[in-house]
């Protein structure tokens, strides 16, 4: 008669065995989140960014009333959960055929390491409706200024109700990028291998997974700008000057100045063809080759 399974030690060995198998998804992964957006930590459900207000010069940025705003917490993050888990059947162990299990941990540590992306580019899609810190959408024609006299100022090039696919220009060069990827849990692996546990008993399987708790968030229009228009010279021209424009409450320059361009697939050529090419089909040299960096996002 074969020796009885230590099933405790057949767990425990495979729980670290799946633990690396995560850990090496989460190593392959290439997000792309970070690029738009600075990572800041959150130590509750909901973050207030009325620190915000403690960045030199914000006060000629946005001016007195829009601070005091943002110390009164009125702009905040709330996180949302992402978890994942599996079950493996005991039977699995006795039978010694838990190893195919490696491959899914695998795609379950790369799909947590990559999962901001999703939530940090659509709300840069969605920028043209969800608001921001002053009220106001993200993208806007008239974002209040506190100017003397009164003003407004724009971050979108052509008609915001068009209905072509959006393309973006960011200045990420700074500290604090557009975007706000706010972290709460960083996503960890877990595991439910106890014979006490009431599940584990009850339906004769072992959980793993992984959970984490984060959320998307803008920082300051000035440094973006949106538009639906066509992705062609005049309009990529008219994007920089607007963002180049942009002014402090005090009418001096922000210094603003684009680094990258955010599109979709549907976009990928237009923009490779304003970016990439370094001789136009006229053979003149192209003045926009390489001005800023091309990010493709297939989560928008």
């Amino acid at each position: 008669m074969p020796a009885p399974i230590d099933i405790n030690a057949v767990v425990t060995e495979s729980s670290t065995a799946f633990a690396a198998r995560f850990n090496a998804g989460v190593g392959t992964a290439k997000p792309t989140y970070k690029q738009v957006a600075t990572v800041l930590p959150s130590s509750a459900g909901a973050t207030g960014y009325g620190w915000l207000g403690d960045f030199p010069r914000l006060k000629e940025w946005i001016g007195d009333r829009q601070l005091k705003e943002l110390a009164k917490h009125k702009y905040t993050i709330t996180n949302k959960l992402f978890e994942a888990s599996i079950g493996v059947p005991r039977v699995d162990y006795e039978d010694n055929d838990y190893g195919r299990y490696g491959i899914i941990f695998e795609q379950m540590g790369y799909d947590a390491a990559v999962y901001p992306d999703e939530h940090v580019f659509n709300l840069l899609k969605n920028g043209f409706t969800e608001l921001c810190y002053d009220g106001q959408p993200f993208f806007d024609v008239d974002h209040p200024l506190e100017t003397t006299p009164a003003s407004t100022a724009s971050n979108i090039v052509g008609d915001p109700a068009a209905t072509g696919a959006p393309w973006f220009l960011l200045d990420t060069s700074r500290p604090l990028k557009p975007l706000i990827w706010q972290e709460r849990i960083a996503p960890v692996f877990t595991a439910m291998t106890e014979e006490s546990n009431s599940e584990v008993f009850m339906k004769d399987m072992y959980y793993f997974g992984t959970r984490a708790r984060g959320n998307a968030g803008y920082s300051f229009w000035q440094m973006a700008v949106a538009s639906k228009a066509a992705l062609d010279v005049a309009n990529f021209e008219a994007a920089i000057a607007l963002m180049m424009k942009q002014k402090d409450s005090n009418g001096s320059s922000l210094k603003i100045r684009p680094t990258l361009m955010v599109v979709d697939v549907s976009l990928r050529a237009a923009a490779e063809k304003l970016l990439k090419r370094k001789t136009l089909d006229n053979g003149e040299d192209n003045t926009h080759y390489n001005e800023v960096e091309l990010l493709v996002s297939q989560d928008l």
